[in-house]
């Protein structure tokens, strides 16, 4: 899916595409952005999470479990998305797939501009050729109209941290 002619003539010049496994750093840059804008290092809780990072999902890409989206402008990434098929017993049981989405990040200079919402249409676009049932999510309350907009409802999934 192309979706570099959005009507949006500000973001004409960003393009979304599935990045390739040898730029599965570049996403381990941006997840850590985002992660330090969340106010969290990940540098300093393992020096080595961006390489493993990258092979985790170079794994599951290998295994057709996963895909990273990247956002370019020229050849500078700005944004990125993963989607990747839940492992869950209804997968084995009954065949059912869900997809997750994570790690949907753009550099603060080119939000607005609707990178993320065409990141998300890549992704819920990879979920539906796998034949996937659904699609889940964290939202951030910044991200939660995008998701809105885009079809997603609050569901009943909460957590606990331990």
């Amino acid at each position: 899916m192309d979706l570099r002619n959005s009507s949006n003539a500000a973001s004409l010049a960003v393009e979304c595409r599935a990045a390739l496994p040898h730029e599965y750093l570049l996403v381990a840059d941006l997840r850590g952005e985002m992660a330090r804008e969340m106010g969290s290092d990940f540098d300093a809780m393992a020096s080595d999470w961006a390489a493993k990072f990258s092979a985790y999902f170079a794994g599951k890409h290998a295994g057709g479990n996963a895909q990273v989206f990247l956002a370019f402008e020229g050849e500078t990434p700005v944004g990125c998305a993963i989607v990747s098929i839940l492992e869950h017993y209804r997968r084995y049981v009954f065949g059912t797939e869900l997809a997750y989405v994570n790690a949907v990040y753009v550099r603060s200079a080119y939000r607005r501009r609707g990178v993320a919402s065409r990141l998300m249409q890549l992704a819920i676009a990879w979920s539906r050729e796998r034949g996937c049932k659904g699609v889940r999510l964290r939202a951030s309350e910044d991200g939660r109209f995008l998701y809105e907009r885009l079809g997603f409802y609050a569901g009943r999934e909460m957590e606990l941290d331990l």
